[in-house]
């Protein structure tokens, strides 16, 4: 080996995070023998040692935390490049990367596809479900050309359009206390287990349940939902009850009762926003970006009614 490519600086970039052979070769799908083998290469190529090796420690040398240091901001530089190529290639080939929650997919995001697909025949969609957070960074990465998102963001470069917003039910199930009537008052909701996602996943909608259950006077107990777990599952299952969309046609469901809310202390809504990047882009994300700005303009919400 006579040059260093980029795989061989990732290698290097994951040893010094693990600080441990066998824990690097497992990250890197190759067993250790290799790894061991290719940092000798580049030691040798650099002509200085990187890591300082015991049979109990791995440690980066002071010239290893400078070759390590280059070598990530060498692998952001690839990356962000190939981001914006990739941004590149979607404008050139007619494509859009949409990234949505499953409210905006439940409500607005139909409606405006549909719109788009009749002002630009040759569009092609891509469409892919991301959290709030997620999509943040999708969007600041180029990852996707446009957001449909739970909240608002305060990045600079982007506008954020309110498309949609409902207040929602409590689903719970039916041998429920409180389900023999089609609305429940919010106090009688306290001492109930909210399940919830977790904050990182939707911080609006998960501030505001609790900022409700703090004004009605009582602290709510989470139920928090980890990966791979469904909510309605998890009602069912009485791990708790549901603050949720009337659009999901969870009443329709056999052993649930959806009800409405009466006499909430604050708001306890969902939301739908479209993330507008600022810059201008290709001819159809234009058109997209009229669409949505004409509906939220328009005071319509929903949008596209």
């Amino acid at each position: 080996m006579n040059e260093i490519e980029l795989r061989h600086l990732r290698c290097i970039v994951t040893l010094a995070e693990e600080r441990n052979f066998g824990r690097a070769a497992t990250r890197l799908h190759m067993s250790q023998p290799p790894l061991t083998r290719l940092l000798s290469e580049i030691e040798r190529i650099v002509g200085a040692k990187l890591f300082e090796r015991t049979t109990r420690r791995v440690a980066l040398t002071a010239t290893g935390a400078v070759f390590v240091a280059e070598a990530e901001a060498v692998l952001a530089r690839a990356e962000t490049a190939m981001e914006a190529v990739g941004a590149a290639v979607r404008r050139q080939s007619g494509q859009l990367r949409i990234a949505y929650t499953p409210l905006a997919l439940q409500t607005v995001l139909p409606k405006i596809i549909a719109r788009l697909r009749e002002r630009e025949h040759d569009v092609s969609v891509d469409l892919v479900e991301l959290t709030g957070e997620q999509q943040r960074e999708a969007l600041v990465g180029a990852h996707v050309d446009m957001g449909f998102s739970d909240e608002p963001t305060e990045n600079s470069g982007f506008d954020s359009l309110l498309l949609h917003r409902e207040t929602l039910r409590v689903l719970l199930p039916e041998n429920h206390r409180l389900a023999a009537t089609d609305s429940v008052p919010f106090s009688d909701l306290a001492g109930e287990t909210f399940i919830l996602h977790a904050r990182s996943e939707y911080p609006g909608y998960f501030d505001r349940v609790v900022a409700a259950c703090q004004e009605g006077g009582w602290a709510p107990k989470i139920y928090q939902r980890e990966a791979g777990q469904n909510c309605l599952a998890l009602v069912t299952a009485g791990r708790g009850v549901l603050f949720t969309s009337v659009h999901f046609g969870q009443e329709s469901l056999p052993g649930l009762r959806y009800l409405a809310v009466r006499d909430a202390p604050a708001d306890i809504s969902a939301e739908v926003w479209a993330i507008v990047p600022r810059a201008s882009g290709s001819a159809h994300l234009e058109s997209l970006r009229e669409i949505v700005q004409s509906g939220a303009n328009s005071g319509k919400i929903p949008l596209l009614q």
